[in-house]
């Protein structure tokens, strides 16, 4: 509902802005059609909405054919998104995907080359990219006793941040007086990422107790499956505690993104 709301606000407002230019036209001589040229631009992404993300964007026309941006986005803790393309790629049964839980922002600062004057046609971008995701990633582990072994779940919560840069293609047309529409053709990014402060706090059921001879603590079997599990491309490495009440767990790797598909609707002024 919010998202269909935030669409039906800005729609609303261009129409409003078109009625009343007509309103007015009809009280004066009708000029030959033109279009707003201001160098300001405030853009949201519409298309970004279907994935629970919100994207917002200024623009500033710099040059004839130049612009700066920023984009500001953020998404809600919520579902980890291409669950299925994701786990296709980590082929590890430790991680549960089912309850794995994702959600940040994202900061873009773009350079912008267009093809036509007052940020308009098709344009080459150049852009760099600040990521933080806030994430909840349950390991199941199985340990072992003399009655039987018994599964459980160690759920790491922590963040990740990634640095990348690349370049995409688009176009911007003005539509009505004072609105545009971005479409954000393909691109892509690449660069690193590393893990901050992912860390699993648990009360083993036999804390203080000393495993039987030729059976695992719970602690023993979470530290051998952090050692086993399998997240490449990520390097991933993983520490129970001496106090066997927390484990913290470490990931890094390369960080490529696709940037396209997009549909901005925006204001100038």
């Amino acid at each position: 509902m919010k998202k269909t709301t935030s669409l039906f606000i800005i729609i609303g407002i261009c129409i409003v802005q078109q009625s009343f230019a007509q309103v007015i036209d009809t009280t004066v001589a009708k000029p030959a059609k033109t279009y707003a040229s201001g160098r300001n631009i405030i853009k949201m992404n519409l298309s970004s909405l279907l994935l629970n993300n919100y994207s917002f964007t200024y623009e500033r026309g710099i040059g004839k054919k130049t612009s700066l941006s920023v984009n500001y986005r953020f998404m809600p803790n919520g579902e980890l998104p291409y669950q299925s393309e994701i786990q296709s790629i980590i082929k590890d049964n430790s991680i549960d995907f089912s309850t794995y839980k994702l959600g940040g922002y994202a900061i873009t600062p773009e350079f912008r080359l267009y093809s036509h004057k007052n940020m308009r046609g098709f344009y080459l971008a150049l852009y760099g990219r600040y990521s933080n995701f806030d994430m909840t990633v349950p390991i199941k582990y199985t340990y072992t006793t003399p009655t039987g072994s018994s599964s459980k779940s160690a759920v790491f919560t922590g963040s990740v941040s990634a640095m990348s840069g690349g370049i995409m293609i688009g176009t911007q047309h003005n539509i009505f007086k004072n609105c545009v529409i971005d479409i954000w053709i393909i691109g892509a990014h690449f660069g690193n990422c590393q893990s901050k402060n992912l860390k699993a706090t648990f009360t083993p059921a036999l804390s203080g107790t000393a495993p039987a001879p030729g059976y695992d603590s719970e602690q023993t079997a979470l530290q051998k499956k952090l050692n086993s599990i399998d997240a490449s491309p990520f390097k991933v490495t993983g520490t129970v505690d001496n106090s066997g009440n927390f484990a913290t767990l470490d990931a890094s790797g390369p960080w490529l993104g696709v940037r396209g598909l997009g549909i901005n609707f925006g204001i100038r002024f």
